[in-house]
């Protein structure tokens, strides 16, 4: 890196000095220098400086930024990023594109559907690690959802107009009559750049769900145009559009509450009647990645919440989250609840009569009452399970405790079916996934 100085004077104008290893100096008067930025050698990427960017208040749920990201002034078209991607590229293609099925490039669709040539980042990205907002400005920067988009186009007039020689559309809030300048910069799809000057097109940080995961997978985006203003579209991933940032917390979403009660089997914890989220004792409950309260549409490690894709870790939220805030039981089931650990599990298989039927076990405990544990497979990146008779897997409040490579597996029970579908004994795992959907058997401590 270069060393940069500036010469001091009474009467004399400040100048800047570059000076380069073969000895050479290069001066430049401080007055035509408007500011001085550093980015990585090859990035295609103008450094986002968050001091220089404007907060616009609209008077709405979220403030808005006046220019897109990498852009300096609002009329500038600034950077184009495909979804989930933090650097701007030349081309955008599928074979380019970061979040990628290695696999699917690998055997193409003899062996994957068409929706499997993605990793799918969740239901949202605002605020985590694929959001370049968030990780190209900071605070509380990020990528606006659907939501807050819909907000905008609901709460605001739009005038086709122009800037110097850029043309866009300028959204007037009715609210407060503050507004924001949006270029039509167009997208990118593969290396072209197409409808330059005649539209907006800018990521949401929303997926566009369906209630079959099986089917292509898109992305909501808004369209802002001299004629139409909204965020219902949706594209694939690949292609590039613009990113219009805001600032305000990140959306939170509150676990369903639900109950359970209480039985005694006569060993050092109570077992809950039933699993978290199940409506009765013998029916599935949702299905829950370790350290997460909500459950999702699907399971994977791309969309765990305390992954870095960009280091391949996991964010290290301790060896028993038993009763913490990373416990759905406790957050679904209410205080004194949790998940039970892995020396609890491995009382209830030791100290109890386990009794298979097609779709479960009864656990009678040494005082004679019991409860039932139905095997209802797992949550997985296809979605939740479709099979009658399943494998059981149910969650303990311990991460394994050699510390492997991304920190990400975890004890498990699990019940497998063997010859004739049986179900075979409970046994406890240490390889199973905390990115993976399982069930949750919570426990209470005796009174």
């Amino acid at each position: 890196m270069a060393l940069l100085t500036a010469a001091a004077g009474f009467a004399q104008k400040r100048e800047m000095y570059i000076h380069h290893p073969n000895g050479e100096v290069d001066t430049i008067p401080v007055e035509n220098v408007a500011k001085i930025t550093f980015g990585n050698a090859g990035s295609t990427d103008i450094p986002d400086d968050p001091q220089q960017l404007t907060m616009v208040d609209m008077g709405l749920s979220v403030k808005w930024a006046s220019c897109n990201m990498g852009a300096a002034k609002p009329e500038e078209y600034g950077n184009f990023y495909a979804y989930g991607e933090i650097e701007s590229k030349s081309e955008y293609t599928l074979q380019n594109y970061k979040w990628i099925n290695q696999d699917w490039l690998d055997y193409g669709d003899e062996q994957y559907d068409e929706w499997e040539r993605y990793y799918k980042l969740g239901a949202t990205i605002t605020g985590t690690p694929y959001d370049v907002a968030h990780m190209k400005l900071g605070d509380k920067w990020r990528m606006p959802t659907q939501t807050e988009w819909i907000e905008l186009i609901n709460n605001c007039t739009f005038t086709w107009e122009a800037i110097g020689s850029v043309s866009g559309i300028r959204a007037t809030s009715k609210v407060n009559g503050n507004s924001i300048f949006f270029p039509a910069a167009g997208n990118y799809v593969d290396d072209k750049h197409t409808h330059d000057g005649s539209g907006c097109f800018l990521w949401t940080a929303t997926e566009y769900i369906q209630d079959d995961i099986s089917k292509e997978v898109r992305n909501y985006r808004a369209n802002l145009d001299s004629k139409n203003h909204s965020a219902d579209g949706y594209d694939y991933p690949e292609v590039g559009f613009n990113v219009r940032a805001v600032y305000g917390d990140v959306p939170v979403m509150q676990p369903v509450q639900n109950v359970a009660e209480e039985v005694d089997l006569g060993l050092s914890v109570k077992w809950a009647d039933r699993n978290v989220g199940a409506k009765g004792s013998s029916s599935a409950g949702d299905f829950y990645c370790w350290g997460e309260v909500l459950p999702k549409q699907y399971y994977h490690t791309y969309n765990s919440v305390y992954y870095d894709p960009w280091n391949d870790t996991f964010t290290n939220i301790g060896q028993n989250i038993g009763g913490t805030q990373y416990d759905a039981a406790t957050a679904v089931l209410g205080e004194g609840w949790r998940i039970p650990t892995k020396a609890e599990w491995e009382e209830l298989i030791n100290n109890c009569e386990w009794t298979a039927d097609s779709y479960g076990f009864t656990v009678k405990g040494p005082n004679g009452n019991s409860i039932y544990l139905r095997a209802c497979g797992q949550g997985t990146y296809k979605g939740l399970p479709r099979e009658s008779y399943c494998t059981g897997y149910y969650l303990t409040s311990n991460l394994r405790e050699e510390n492997n490579k991304d920190n990400g597996m975890i004890y498990g029970v699990m019940f497998s079916r063997g010859g004739g579908n049986k179900l075979e004994q409970p046994v406890i795992k240490d390889w199973l996934s905390r990115a993976g959907g399982l069930q949750i058997r919570a426990v209470k401590a005796n009174n």
